[in-house]
């Protein structure tokens, strides 16, 4: 058996990136089935929703695969399909510095990676662009325009109108990209990250009249949330907006899970291989996040490959956990639990036990977490958890109702579990 390179080891786990290839791409049957109708489906655009480190991302670089015509996975699901499609597909992920619907389009319109690229070719949405935005042309063409001037082009000079807003500016220079008619299929767009705009005001209207002017314009977003309704900040036309292709992103199952792991075992010819109990142990500590896995699996693999080692066992993933934890591979999961336990080892006992009890709702009963803590010699962990619900400590927990709470963020609740005791 031929042995790898580090290059392959260190690649057959992704837990800093998206998957983007269909191949390495696990489960999610039915989200791959009901997004591939979304895109054939006129009028309709696509949100996909669900707590952090459940693959929302991977899943919406499949969606632009399908609109690209690489049909790969709907062939590796057995969904039938009568032809390829073939969008002019965008993709951009937000992050905190977008805070406005405004901001949002400013972006899309702005960034090369984007839509500017394609503004600065197509003549028509050129010319719309230098006409109705002064401003917003200036970032894209690197000229400046004064309001009232006249913008002189190779073969046109036209009088500079005020600034438009920019959805008006928006919705015409997308209308004029559709009707170069570069793709048949018409133009996608992927938003990531939408839950960081902290004011999307005003994005369910902006959509549902782009659905009326703009029949060829189709959007994905894509955020943490637990509904729609909570990812637009919008009650009004959301459900309408994305009906029938609201894609909420469930825990992965057991089966799922462990695809994952095969699909990393084949990668590198199964040159390492993770024993049954050692597999066991990483889907029960995941708790249905496939970020989990990853991170697990590549600390796993990386170790044992070090160690000429061809299987990983049960030991070897305790040994991991330890070392994943000390050296603070995932900073933002490590600096959390390290916020909530501080400097006291009662208040880690009553995490730990808040997070042994969760049911499959997501919620805790403290009369059974309260117990298990006095078990580990905590007298009063009421207070605890107090502290645990409270800013100073990251407000990890949240009360529900009396003598009920749950973990804001699931994938914390995962990493809780996984992670071995400070004291």
């Amino acid at each position: 058996m031929i042995r790898p390179t580090i290059i392959k080891i260190e690649n057959a786990f992704l837990p800093s990136r998206e998957i983007t290839e269909s191949e390495r791409f696990a489960g999610r049957e039915n989200a791959i089935r009901d997004t591939y109708y979304a895109l054939i489906s006129e009028g309709s655009n696509i949100a996909i929703v669900g707590n952090r480190g459940v693959g929302k991302t991977s899943l919406a670089r499949q969606v632009i695969n399908i609109g690209t015509g690489k049909a790969e996975i709907l062939e590796k699901t057995g969904i039938v399909f009568d032809e390829k499609l073939d969008f002019l597909s965008i993709y951009m992920a937000c992050g905190r510095q977008i805070s406005s619907t405004n901001e949002l389009l400013e972006r899309l319109l702005t960034s090369s990676s984007c839509l500017a690229d394609w503004i600065y070719d197509i003549p028509n949405a050129k010319k719309i662009m230098i006409n109705y935005s002064p401003k917003l042309s200036a970032n894209v063409f690197g000229v400046g325009v004064e309001l009232g001037g006249t913008k002189e082009t190779e073969t046109t000079a036209s009088p500079i109108i005020s600034n438009h807003s920019v959805d008006v500016v928006f919705t015409n220079i997308v209308e004029a990209i559709s009707k170069e008619k570069l793709s048949k299929n018409g133009l996608l767009i992927v938003i990531d990250e939408f839950d960081q705009i902290s004011d999307p005001t005003g994005f369910a209207s902006f959509i549902k009249s782009l659905a009326t002017n703009c029949p060829k314009v189709k959007f994905c977003i894509v955020g943490v949330a637990k509904d729609i309704q909570m990812l637009m900040k919008e009650h009004e036309s959301s459900d309408r907006l994305f009906a029938g292709s609201i894609i909420n992103m469930e825990p992965m199952n057991a089966s799922e899970l462990r695809e994952i792991i095969s699909n990393a075992e084949r990668y590198i010819d199964d040159y390492i291989v993770f024993e049954e109990p050692a597999i066991e142990k990483i889907v029960s500590l995941a708790q249905g996040h496939p970020y989990m896995v990853h991170l697990i699996g590549k600390f796993s693999l990386r170790t044992a490959f070090q160690a000429s080692k061809t299987s990983i066992s049960y030991d070897d993933i305790e040994i991991t956990l330890r070392d994943i934890a000390q050296r603070r591979a995932d900073p933002v999961l490590e600096g959390k639990y390290r916020k909530a336990v501080a400097s006291s080892p009662q208040r880690e006992s009553v995490l730990r036990a808040m997070a042994q009890v969760k049911d499959e709702h997501g919620e805790i009963w403290t009369t059974t977490a309260y117990k298990i803590a006095s078990d580990m010699g905590v007298d009063n962990a009421s207070q605890y958890v107090g502290h645990l619900a409270s800013k100073e400590y990251g407000e990890e927990l949240e009360k529900l109702r009396e003598r009920y709470y749950r973990f804001k963020d699931s994938l914390f609740h995962a990493y809780v579990l996984a992670r071995p005791p400070m004291y």
